[in-house]
């Protein structure tokens, strides 16, 4: 009897650290890109305009609000430098500086292949950081303007956008969570879904969960009996996104 309690607790044991490997697999794959606020000097920065023009040059300087930036000083082809409204710009690819990016670097997973020949793939690849327009109003409580906001989660974007918060306070521990800076979790981010976008943040979570994610029957079956947690916001993100995409190919056939 002894030895069908002890094979049968080995058993529950090595079930639970499978469990656990595969949710640290999954973590790593819904790790979401480290928020920064610097930028390099050394490499150039690439700009499309609302109206479709490509621009290539030297960032001289970015204004912000609450960390959002909102203009750009640029220098295009050693010219003097010009000022560009974030209301103008659809998108950026900008480097961080040398200097966080090594402090941050190991702090993430990040697998551009799945762009495939877009710029999106050939900016990521090579380290830049993507921002995109957004019309949103910080921490819920500003009237809405125009920002360039970096994405977080580039590879897994397609329904449910994340964006970073840069003055996002940190949890104080150091876990493995998806949500990863240095020094902690971070504990808010902008989340857009469809044309809503929201300050979400650790203590509002449990107002958003349902309208973000339980409106998918694969999703809802999944975690219907889960207690879910802010460690876990970028393997919910990534779920979703998975059972959306599966589900809208399924009805194309």
């Amino acid at each position: 009897m002894k030895v069908k309690v002890v094979s049968l607790m080995l058993f529950m044991t090595a079930v639970t650290c499978f469990a656990q490997d595969d949710l640290k697999e999954r973590e790593k794959q819904a790790a979401f890109d480290p928020a920064y606020t610097s930028y390099s000097r050394k490499k150039p920065a690439y700009v499309t305009l609302k109206d479709g023009t490509k621009l290539e040059g030297d960032i001289k300087d970015v204004d912000r609000k609450k960390g959002q930036i909102y203009r750009l000083k640029i220098s295009v082809d050693g010219e003097k430098k010009v000022e560009i409204m974030a209301s103008d710009i659809a998108d950026l690819y900008m480097a961080p500086s040398g200097l966080e990016q090594l402090d941050k670097q190991g702090s993430y997973f990040n697998d551009a292949t799945k762009w495939g020949k877009t710029d999106a793939a050939k900016h990521i690849n090579k380290g830049y950081t993507m921002y995109t327009n957004q019309m949103v109003s910080l921490k819920n409580k500003k009237k809405p303007a125009e920002y360039l906001m970096q994405v977080v989660n580039p590879k897994f974007s397609q329904v449910i956008q994340v964006f970073s918060d840069p003055f996002a306070k940190e949890t104080m521990s150091i876990g493995v969570g998806s949500l990863k800076l240095a020094g902690g979790i971070a504990k808010s981010y902008y989340v857009k879904k469809g044309e809503s976008i929201v300050w979400l943040t650790k203590s509002n979570f449990d107002e958003h969960f349902e309208r973000l994610f339980m409106d998918n029957e694969a999703f809802r079956a999944k975690y219907a009996d889960h207690k879910y947690k802010w460690s876990l916001l970028g393997v919910y993100v990534l779920d979703y996104t998975e059972f959306s995409l599966d589900g809208a190919a399924e009805e194309s056939k």
